[in-house]
């Protein structure tokens, strides 16, 4: 890994850090829209000298994948369990992470929330080369049990690359008997996402959130604005609204229903746990070493 990119991997997650902790902090109060909350995040990634990756949060048995969209109400209510997720990347490189927060000034989900803490801090400790991936996973779930909780077994943290948020290797949320190493300068997100449900999650539509995969060959002009408003992110999520904004919730439902139909697009549906069990979670960004760098740690954080 070059200075130059290490740089720009170092500043995209200070960037991604502060701006995370900004957002948490508007959303604990209750009455905040979170539609107003997500444009604050956007707009100051860009203030901030990143570019977005995403912004995006999610309410109690959501576990994650939701954007609102301009027309949507969502006000925060008090005892609210809110996940913020930020990712911030500089030509490329990217920082992912997310913290949970109770909104107003209840504590009945302190425990939930300290238990994802908890896991992802049993994790960082273990990340050096050569580590196994199933020790990450046992050290995630072995804290939320602790607690009388238990991790979402289908989420995951993972590999990240340029340009590409999951970029091939998962890191588990328990001990899934996965022997691969971890190796020297691997960029990894460990996310223990942590649930007094089941443990599982499943998908609850309409999707607000996209990626283009792979361009195809489209007939309708609504599809082709569209691959124009997007082509440039490389294949990062953008989110309806977006879109909306530019070009008119009529073109933009009706273009990107092509897309999806020519697989040109993945939409990415709200992950609902499946018992509607309450979700927290907490996410750092981390580059693997002797001495492993976390590279989205605030320095508010205590995990």
């Amino acid at each position: 890994m070059s200075p130059e990119i290490l740089q720009k991997i170092l500043k995209a997650g200070k960037i991604a850090s502060q701006v995370r902790r900004e957002g948490a902090v508007k959303l604990a109060v209750p009455g905040t829209s979170a539609l107003e909350v997500m444009d604050f995040c956007e707009k100051r990634i860009i203030q901030l000298g990143g570019q977005i990756a995403w912004a995006q949060m999610a309410l109690n048995e959501t576990a994650a994948h939701f954007c609102p969209d301009d027309d949507d109400k969502t006000t925060m209510k008090d005892g609210d369990v809110v996940k913020v997720d930020i990712g911030v990347h500089l030509d490329g490189y990217i920082a992912d992470n997310a913290m949970t927060i109770e909104v107003g000034k209840t504590t009945h989900h302190k425990d939930l929330i300290k238990a994802a803490q908890n896991a992802l801090k049993a994790a960082i400790k273990l990340v050096e080369p050569g580590r196994q991936l199933w020790e990450l996973g046992e050290a995630q779930y072995s804290e939320a049990e602790k607690m009388g909780f238990t991790t979402v077994r289908n989420l995951c943290g993972h590999t990240i690359d340029r340009y590409k948020v999951h970029s091939g290797v998962s890191i588990p949320t328990y001990n899934n008997k996965d022997k691969t190493e971890l190796q020297e300068d691997w960029q990894i997100a460990i996310e223990p996402f942590v649930t007094n449900g089941k443990g599982l999650i499943k998908e609850k539509h309409p999707p607000t959130i996209f990626m283009l995969e792979k361009e195809k060959g489209v007939r309708s002009p609504h599809a082709r604005k569209i691959l124009e408003e997007v082509r440039h992110l490389n294949g990062l999520p953008f989110t309806t609204r977006w879109l909306t904004r530019k070009l008119g919730k009529g073109a933009t439902a009706f273009g990107l229903r092509e897309l999806q139909q020519n697989g040109s697009v993945r939409p990415y549906a709200p992950l609902v746990e499946v018992n509607n069990g309450l979700v927290s979670q907490f996410e750092h960004s981390m580059i693997v070493g002797k001495k492993t760098t976390v590279y989205t740690r605030h320095e508010d954080d205590e995990w």
